[in-house]
């Protein structure tokens, strides 16, 4: 993995005002308490469709020219200590934000969505800049040792904490020597994209189809796997104009299903609708017949089995009655107040079982995993040099 540090485009403005979350988790509700900040970065990272919306180029340039966006002096990696509570105690993280060669050392394990990925090539290609960093694992139980290690001797640029509880401490890191010693822990070191695939792939598209080498780095954000401060949750769906209760008799002839009043704590899928939870267990033939000898993860089980057999429906239709949400409260809730039919609720992953899937280089349905706490967007941008 090929890492390098960069002089960051920051925001003059006040930090609190400036962050999201990544734009693909905002709800409704928090984009437009985000989109009303004097200058947060979801007016780059999700731009205003419409003739009425200001396109993000123009955003930015105003930015540039009032200052409240400026390049900083020195080539830096930036490190972002996180932390949040689990059962009220407290437990952290430890990353870095730098530049990332999107050579062979660095592999994706989930599918992408055409459309998003056009999205985000055009809006990157429009701002000549990558507002977002993606998110890479690491196999290495030492570098977030040694990067806790050169955070404890640097000062604290800036805090802030999230809706959501985490808080955030942010440390520019400009010691050449303490820079090449990271470099160099990396340089042997497999990286996996965690979050952020439709954006990889977009730089990815862009450094194809134009040659330009701005394109060959993206900006990325770095932890490893192993640290008690990394969780890999399942991404929930939420399911529009169809009625599971009406098709049960298909189900049935697939899964066996065990109705719930509560949802234990264990590695099954349910679903959720009309206040009941349904376990369901996948029949043996039913599997065979799909998979053959290949053990199936839950969200193929689920696409295949379930959506595809059971509902019959086709890949064209499942984007369109198919949403994805990455809180289960908020799913049930969803169901509750009658905004999707019914919710199918994924079970969380064993870090093990991740990295020996994707170090066998199993590609993932999209939506397959979600990584958390996650990183907010906003700390640094990477433009083009003026």
């Amino acid at each position: 993995m090929n890492i390098k540090e960069f002089k960051p485009y920051l925001f003059s403005c006040d930090i609190k005002d400036v962050v999201s979350p990544p734009f693909d988790t905002i709800t409704p509700e928090q984009e437009k308490k985000l989109r009303s900040a004097k200058c947060n970065i979801t007016a780059l990272s999700m731009p205003e469709s419409g003739s009425n919306g200001v396109s993000p180029k123009k955003i930015l340039e105003k930015w540039l020219k009032d200052h409240l966006v400026y390049e900083y002096s020195r080539d830096i990696i930036i490190i972002l200590k996180q932390i949040f509570y689990i059962n009220k105690e407290a437990v952290s993280r430890y990353g870095i934000i730098s530049l990332l060669e999107l050579n062979g050392t660095i592999s994706a394990h989930e599918n992408t969505f055409d459309k998003q990925v056009r999205e985000r090539q055009g809006i990157m290609q429009e701002l000549q800049a990558e507002p977002e960093p993606i998110f890479i694992v690491i196999p290495d139980n030492s570098f977030d040792k040694m990067v806790k290690r050169y955070a404890s001797d640097l000062e604290e640029k800036f805090k802030f904490e999230e809706p959501s509880g985490v808080e955030n401490y942010v440390y520019f890191l400009d010691d050449p020597h303490r820079i090449t010693r990271i470099k160099e822990s990396l340089e042997n070191v497999h990286g996996i994209v965690a979050d952020g695939h439709h954006r990889t792939q977009a730089i990815r598209n862009l450094e194809a189809e134009t040659g330009d080498k701005f394109w060959n780095y993206a900006l990325a954000y770095t932890t490893s796997i192993y640290g008690n401060g990394l969780m890999i949750g399942g991404v929930d769906r939420l399911v529009y104009r169809l009625n599971f209760e009406e098709n049960m008799n298909r189900i049935k002839n697939l899964f066996d299903i065990y109705t719930e009043k509560t949802m234990e704590d264990d590695d099954c899928i349910r679903i959720y609708s009309r206040g009941l939870f349904y376990r369901l267990i996948p029949k043996e033939y039913a599997i065979n017949e799909t998979f053959g000898a290949n053990k199936p993860l839950s969200t193929e089980i689920i696409n295949r089995i379930l959506f595809e057999n059971a509902f019959g429906l086709s890949r064209e239709e499942m984007e369109t009655k198919i949403g994805y949400i990455y809180n289960t409260t908020d799913a049930i809730n969803a169901v509750d107040s009658h905004e999707c039919e019914f919710a199918v609720l994924i079970p969380p992953w064993h870090k093990d079982d991740f990295l020996n899937l994707t170090m066998q280089n199993r590609i993932f349905p999209q939506k397959s995993t979600y990584f958390y706490p996650k990183i907010p967007s906003g700390i640094a941008i990477y433009c083009r040099p003026s």
